[in-house]
């Protein structure tokens, strides 16, 4: 038999149940438990939490995004091309987002801006955020 699991035995099933091995075995037994049950309960809050923040975030991007590794922008039209032929895409979308510097009296605040083609709204829930006002698209030839 082994060793720890014959001491574990010994003094958990012992016949003077008011020995100090005993009840300190007792008290440690229902700390773990009680440690255990709020690890659980932890986690699971979290969990649901990490599901909140998700669902948030995946309201404003999309769930592939191919970018260009040089610069802002593609500078060949063939990527588009591609994502039209593609019978696997049923809607993609062209965006342009850039970090930029709001100030209003004297704060300061560092924020994205990102512009959107008319297809935008198809691939996102972006109308599920908007408190007040609409989305708004303007074309504009540069």
């Amino acid at each position: 038999m082994n060793l720890s699991l014959f001491i574990a035995k010994r003094y958990f099933f012992s016949k003077n149940k008011v020995s100090s091995v005993n009840l300190v075995s007792r008290i440690s037994q229902f700390a773990i438990a009680i440690g255990t049950a709020a690890l659980i309960l932890v986690l699971s809050v979290f969990n649901g939490f990490e599901k909140l923040v998700l669902d948030m975030y995946n309201v404003f991007d999309p769930h592939i995004k191919i970018t260009s590794n040089i610069g802002k922008t593609f500078h060949q039209d063939y990527v588009v091309s591609e994502l039209e032929l593609n019978d696997g895409i049923s809607v993609f979308s062209k965006t342009l987002e850039e970090k930029v510097l709001l100030k209003y009296n004297s704060k300061e605040y560092i924020a994205t801006i990102k512009g959107v083609d008319s297809l935008y709204q198809a691939i996102t829930n972006f109308d599920s955020i908007i408190v007040e006002g609409e989305l708004l698209y303007k074309l504009r030839q540069v």
